[in-house]
């Protein structure tokens, strides 16, 4: 086979040589290069990806590919040549399945599941190592401890929290017309990533095919359903009239779930008074975006700037110095400075950490980054702080 991964600066990366494609040829390329897969875009959490089996037995059918992250994170592809229309009705339908098939596992039945399955690398046979073997044998792989790790599984097993990617080679805008069956499913908490691989035939003396993926959509996780208690196991049901008025009453993405999740392992008091902190900062045009253990708050002051006005990690700590590099790079170093020197004047004991770098410095207590429950306690101070200092680059901005 051979393909070609594009660069972020749109060159060729990566060849690998092929003899024409189909989707069996498009399942082993994403089995053998999960790297081909933008999964960042779609939930940042979830990373590294590690390819785990091809064709899981389910009890709806085999699903194509089945990654896990060193987290315990699942991801269920499939793998489809949307050549007709019936193609890009039905494979949302078949990963809805999938999903619900591998929610009513336990970490045991997947495991076996697994071993039935076929090698990730598409050369036959079935997978030599179970779940938590093939994760800690993969390359760059952390140390991960078995007992966190199978727990981490069984919880996302449980609540059917999977990321479900359709991956194909056509897919088209329609495809994200979705929005009532999704919500036929709202007990399970997974998010759905529509993966364009777009491929091109290369010039006949190079042959081949080059292949640039593409994110045409995602959903959020519908958080709404009818949660049972059967036979001493949760079972999350939807709604029993789901009407096109229904809305869900709260989406989040599985990203946010984890931080939320990790930094309430550190400081439970601090999570539901900074989700209602940042639902204020909403409609001052300042958003959250969720990576792998943090939260940044992001402000755009134009269709082409992002700005950092805090990364907030999942121990709790504040990261206020990635704000100095965007300021310096328009000539306004000296506004984001006075943001950080607001910052620590509100908070009792913090201080400027003047780092030899300008653009280094950042909001210290106690020797280390300010907390945020230090923030939090002053909180419309720190919201005051955010919109004097946005609305003083607006102008300068303007300016220039």
């Amino acid at each position: 086979m051979r393909f070609v991964e594009l660069g972020a600066d749109g060159q060729p990366d990566i060849v690998v040589e092929a003899f024409g494609y189909n989707e069996r040829w498009l399942q082993k390329l994403v089995s053998r290069y999960p790297n081909l897969l933008p999964i960042e875009q779609i939930e940042p959490a979830l990373t590294p990806v590690i390819p785990i089996c091809m064709e899981l037995p389910l009890a709806s059918g085999f699903a194509d590919n089945l990654y896990a992250t060193p987290d315990g994170d699942l991801i269920i592809g499939e793998t489809k040549l949307f050549r007709n229309p019936e193609a890009r009705r039905e494979v949302v339908g078949q990963l809805m399945d999938y999903a619900k098939d591998l929610s009513a596992l336990s970490y045991e039945d997947l495991d076996q599941a697994i071993l039935r399955a076929e090698a990730p690398h598409g050369n036959g046979g079935h997978p030599t190592a179970g779940l938590y073997q093939a994760v800690t044998d993969a390359e760059d792989s952390e140390e991960i401890v078995e007992e966190h790790f199978i727990d981490a599984v069984s919880r996302n097993l449980e609540r059917g929290r999977f990321l479900l990617l359709v991956i194909g080679d056509g897919i088209q805008q329609g495809t994200e017309n979705i929005a009532r069956f999704l919500q036929q499913h709202g007990g399970m908490h997974f998010t759905l990533g529509l993966v364009e691989m777009a491929i091109f035939e290369l010039p006949t003396e190079r042959g081949g095919y080059l292949v640039q993926p593409r994110v045409l959509a995602r959903t959020k996780n519908i958080d709404r359903g009818i949660v049972t208690i059967e036979n001493g196991r949760i079972i999350a049901k939807p709604p029993p009239d789901l009407t096109t008025e229904t809305r869900a009453t709260s989406q989040v993405t599985i990203s946010e779930e984890k931080f939320y999740e990790e930094l309430n392992k550190h400081d439970p008091a601090v999570v539901t008074k900074l989700k209602e902190f940042v639902s204020r900062l909403e409609a001052d045009g300042i958003t959250t975006e969720f990576g792998k253990g943090s939260m940044i708050l992001r402000w755009h002051p134009d269709e082409t700037r992002a700005w950092n006005l805090g990364s907030i990690t999942t121990p709790g700590k504040v990261w206020t110095e990635f704000v100095n590099a965007q300021a310096n790079a328009v000539g306004l170093l000296h506004l984001s400075h006075g943001y950080l020197k607001r910052l620590a004047e509100i908070v009792p004991g913090a201080y400027v950490k003047e780092n030899p770098k300008p653009i280094s410095w950042y909001v210290a207590k106690n020797g280390t980054y300010v907390m945020i429950g230090d923030l939090l306690a002053v909180a419309e101070e720190w919201r005051k702080a955010m919109l004097e200092f946005t609305t003083a680059v607006s102008n300068a901005l303007k300016d220039q």
